[in-house]
């Protein structure tokens, strides 16, 4: 399979107080180009899709344009990151799968993979350990803690999978 990793967009990022949108915007049409032409399996995007948990209006257009256009080549599959919003980014995800494009942002849901070509894409995103340490039934704290929790239902799950089934975690780094 040939994956096309992408990460960090940081999408209504602003330097100096100079909006980037252009320069994302010319970025991302690079960025569809090289799916097309690689004829890539799936996108993957590990999370920073936005450069802050209420992005502007502009930037969301962006990514709503770029999505469009990516799922066009081959599935997507993101994960939030610790600049976006979890809770934000995940709204309308049920619609955007019957599209091609997965959004992980539940914790809960690391073991539940996308499966492309046969394939078990994990998508586990960014795990704020105060936040997820409920959720994800850890007692103690840090990022070492909750992300071997996630990591112990991605292995529940392969375990219940065919030998010899392929597979891909996709995560965000602290």
């Amino acid at each position: 399979m040939r994956f096309l990793h992408t990460a960090d967009w940081h999408l209504g990022r602003s330097f100096h107080g100079s909006s980037l949108l252009d320069a994302q915007a010319a970025w991302l049409d690079w960025l569809v180009d090289v799916a097309r032409e690689r004829q890539v399996d799936a996108i993957l995007v590990s999370g920073d899709i936005y450069d802050r948990a209420l992005p502007p209006l502009d930037a969301i257009a962006l990514a709503d344009r770029a999505l469009s256009r990516l799922v066009d080549v081959a599935p997507v599959v993101a994960i939030s990151g610790n600049h976006d919003s979890a809770g934000r980014l995940s709204f309308g995800a049920a619609l955007l799968e019957r599209a091609g494009v997965h959004l992980r942002t539940d914790p809960k849901r690391a073991g539940e993979p996308v499966m492309i070509d046969g394939t078990a894409v994990y998508a586990i995103p960014y795990l704020e350990p105060d936040l997820v340490r409920g959720p994800l039934g850890v007692g103690e704290r840090g990022h070492a803690a909750v992300l071997g929790a996630a990591m112990d239902l991605v292995r529940a799950d392969l375990a219940g999978r065919p030998a010899g089934t392929g597979s891909v975690v996709l995560a965000h780094a602290f």
